[in-house]
């Protein structure tokens, strides 16, 4: 018998009308904000994992549009996602969303890619009667961007002066504040924002959560609601977790294991809090300690709990007494390492796959058929193109997205699989990993869902090539792109470690250049958090220098041989983000040398080099390597951990390094 699908497993932007709960009140103001007379803008603020992109695709979705406005056919609603083009240019934008509201809006396409090609856009959509609503996630990518000037603002600001035109955006903070000049700052484009701010959910939105889903799955959850409070506050991210962890429990029958509950909560939450904690100010953390530990809050104090009392942050226990809206969120930030159960159950990452980029053509998309390789041929909307490979756990296939018109690889775990519930539960832990993991420079997770019991993972299909593939087709790299590239790695890396993860494999065939030469970290297979040391053994053999699988299944290596840590290779310590650092320096030296830095004739001599030996001076090989270059090279090769710069660090030395003159080094 089929176990009952876990409603709950989605970590990402929610984007079927079906699956969103919550934000009545929020949806109403907007919408009749969108349907006056003459639209106005909205603004959605709202701290991370609180549902905004789900939000906007919601007010995006024809069926909501329907039910909330009185003649929905007089509006083009267009929705620019931002969030992976944190370095688009005013060409491209200005091209690709106009892409969009020919798209979206059916209009023929124009031939200006310009300002004056938007005008025309918003001409044509005049001549037929209809407004424009310009749907922008992470607007921020563009008041941050430098390529973005006061002149492109007032642009905006002139077309909802003179057309229907109205902007729905979202953002971490108040967009003013994260303007990259006090002069975009006093734009008066500004002016023309309601702001709609999200928060935690009130109290039926959160029992709604709870309770609807899991009863429509045949595993009501709704006797556990208080439980499930006590872990997550009311915050969507947070329910999401804790009904999930409540679901797989119940599905194995008998009453859910309050220890076990706490610790998988604590297992994928530990990264979202510890974030959380870092940003706030010592006020703020003394209020939260008093209230976790049951003291008074000091006088001097009463406006942070007020605003924390606003954004959800505290519950109000029916008996009037004030409590942080999850007991587990400081024991989690302020807990060290337990002995003999670190992190390392966290480990896995679902991978982005390196897929075959040959340039072949695509099937024919227009007759599919009933299956593919024995998946079926449609998952909801996306279509099954074709099986691109696999390993380990998972198939890995090519598929359309019917509703954004763009390719993706979906994961399938494997049939054997399914059933074993270790092996499932690590999958989808994997995939609650990776959802954490939101950067231009890493491959996105877009969904997890589910088919015929077995979990899948929708991911960003890249197109490009591998580093391994560049270094094997033409040797090593110009300089400039050593530093454009590697930089790009490093701030995708610091990504990773911001939320705690540790890659453990960063290797050529791990960092995947798409079609505009921007790199991708494409794999997590191996990654872990990282709670402070980890000691475990790592059983090596010969045959891992000839073959390393890019899915691993549990047990696996952890690591490739050619670019491992000097830690990891003394098997004293787990890998750290230090550990990343090092297997980031190995690739930068290969793609400016064209040689490896730490070479044998066996896998003991490699593992030796790694730890004893120097590699030889970049110059010798390459004279015109730069010195700031070769310093950043230099010092993430370091053989202390305590020497190397972070991620961002060498992020930043990268990005200077083509300009860097002086002294030689090596």
């Amino acid at each position: 018998m089929t176990e009952p699908a876990n409603p709950y497993l989605n970590r990402v932007a929610i984007r079927d009308p079906a699956q969103f709960y919550g934000r009545r009140k929020e949806i109403a103001r907007i919408f009749s904000r969108l349907g006056a007379e003459r639209p106005q803008s909205i603004a959605v603020v709202g701290d991370r994992r609180i549902g905004k992109s789900s939000l906007l695709n919601y007010l995006c979705a024809p069926d909501m549009r329907r039910r909330h406005l009185s003649r929905p056919e007089d509006y083009a609603f267009v929705f620019f996602d931002l969030q992976q083009r944190r370095r688009i240019t005013l060409d491209d934008f200005l091209d690709a969303w106009l892409t969009e509201i020919e798209r979206s809006a059916e209009l023929p396409p124009g031939g200006k890619r310009s300002f004056d090609g938007v005008h025309a856009a918003l001409e044509a959509l005049r001549a037929t009667r209809r407004k424009l609503i310009a749907v922008f996630d992470e607007f921020d990518v563009l008041t941050s961007n430098r390529a973005f000037s006061a002149d492109f603002f007032a642009f905006l600001r002139s077309l909802a002066n003179n057309y229907e035109v109205a902007y729905v955006t979202s953002s971490g903070r108040d967009l003013q504040e994260l303007c990259h000049a006090d002069q975009i700052a006093d734009s008066p484009f500004f002016n023309i924002f309601t702001n709609v701010y999200l928060r935690a959910f009130p109290d039926d939105e959160a029992l709604d959560l709870i309770a609807r889903p899991s009863a429509a799955a045949g595993i009501p959850l709704a006797p556990y609601a208080a439980d499930i409070r006590r872990l997550s506050g009311n915050f969507p991210f947070y329910l999401q977790i804790a009904c999930s962890i409540y679901f797989e429990q119940l599905q194995d029958g008998g009453r859910p294991d309050a220890s076990a509950i706490e610790e998988a909560f604590d297992d994928e939450a530990r990264g979202h809090f510890r974030y959380l904690w870092e940003r706030f100010s010592v006020d703020e953390r003394a209020v939260c300690q008093a209230l976790s530990s049951g003291q008074p809050v000091a006088r001097e104090h009463t406006y942070v709990f007020e605003d924390f009392k606003r954004a959800g942050y505290i519950a109000i226990e029916p008996d009037g007494q004030p409590r942080w809206f999850s007991s587990r969120f400081l024991p989690v930030v302020q807990r060290p390492p337990r002995s003999g159960a670190p992190a390392g159950e966290l480990v896995s990452v679902p991978p982005t796959l390196e897929l075959p980029l040959d340039g072949r053509p695509s099937p024919a998309e227009s007759r599919l058929p009933d299956s593919v390789a024995g998946l079926p041929a449609r998952l909801g909307h996306f279509e099954v193109l074709e099986r691109l490979g696999g390993g380990g756990m998972g198939d890995v296939f090519l598929a359309r997205d019917a509703k954004l018109g763009r390719k993706v690889a979906i994961k399938v775990l494997k049939a054997r699989y399914v059933n074993q519930s270790e092996t499932r539960q690590r999958f989808l832990r994997e995939a609650r990993m990776a959802s954490n993991l939101n950067h231009p420079n890493i491959a996105t997770l877009y969904e997890i869902g589910e088919v015929e019991g077995a979990p899948y993972l929708v991911m960003e299909y890249v197109r490009g090539k591998t580093i391994a593939q560049w270094l094997r087709e033409r040797g090593r790299f110009a300089c400039p792109e050593v530093c454009r590239i590697g930089a790009q790695a490093a701030e995708g890396l610091a990504a990773a470690h911001a939320v705690g993860i540790v890659h453990r494999d960063i290797k050529p065939s791990n960092l995947q250049l798409d079609d505009h030469g921007n790199v991708r970290i494409i794999d997590f297979g191996l990654a872990k958090l990282s709670a402070g040391a980890e000691r475990a053994a790592l059983l090596f053999s010969d045959e891992y220098l000839q073959a390393v699988s890019d899915i691993t299944e549990s047990g696996a290596l952890v690591g490739t041989v050619t670019y491992m840590s000097p830690e990891q290779a003394a098997n004293d310590a787990h890998a750290t983000f230090a550990s990343d650092v090092f297997s980031l320096g190995i690739v930068l030296y290969e793609m400016t040398t064209g040689r490896l830095p730490f070479e044998g004739k066996s896998y003991y001599e490699v593992l030796d080099a790694i730890l004893h030996a120097s590699p030889s001076p970049i110059r010798d090989w390459r004279p015109d390597a730069p010195p700031g270059l070769v310093g950043a090279i230099g010092a993430a090769l370091a053989k202390r951990q305590a020497d190397r710069p972070t991620a961002a660090a060498l992020a930043e030395t990268l990005r200077q390094a083509p300009y860097s003159s002086g002294a030689r080094m090596s």
